[in-house]
């Protein structure tokens, strides 16, 4: 949504790995190899998040030990800087997967965010 913001007008990062100079090393190095030049910082959410047009929600497990809260919330000060609009949505006991009740939680959460910011149609909420 934040590189081709012309042609994404809704998503949903869920935990998501926004910049990878806070992820642990080995994990972007794989795929993109040893930061030599500036490419960690072009292609970071954070530095995008001006980009922004559509609609965003992200969400996190508070206790994710796999992709750390703290890059959610590094991208959501990015957006407030920037002065964007956004939806957040923090699960505080869940790690990165989400599980139990709240795994279903998500599900419905981030279909009805399509349902209404695409068709524009009140989303259901079955309770």
């Amino acid at each position: 949504m934040l590189e081709f913001p012309e042609f994404y007008k809704v998503g949903v990062a869920s935990s998501g790995d926004h910049d990878f100079r806070m992820e642990k090393a080995w994990w972007p190095e794989m795929y993109m190899g040893w930061p030599v030049d500036s490419t960690y910082h072009r292609v970071s959410n954070v530095t995008m998040a001006g980009n922004l047009k559509g609609k965003l929600l992200l969400t996190h497990g508070g206790i994710d030990e796999n992709v750390n809260p703290s890059a959610t919330f590094k991208l959501a000060e990015a957006l407030v800087k920037a002065n964007k609009q956004f939806d957040m949505l923090i699960f505080p006991s869940q790690r990165h997967g989400y599980q139990g009740e709240v795994s279903q939680y998500f599900m419905m959460k981030r279909w009805n965010y399509f349902v209404e910011h695409l068709l524009g149609i009140e989303p259901l909420w079955e309770e």
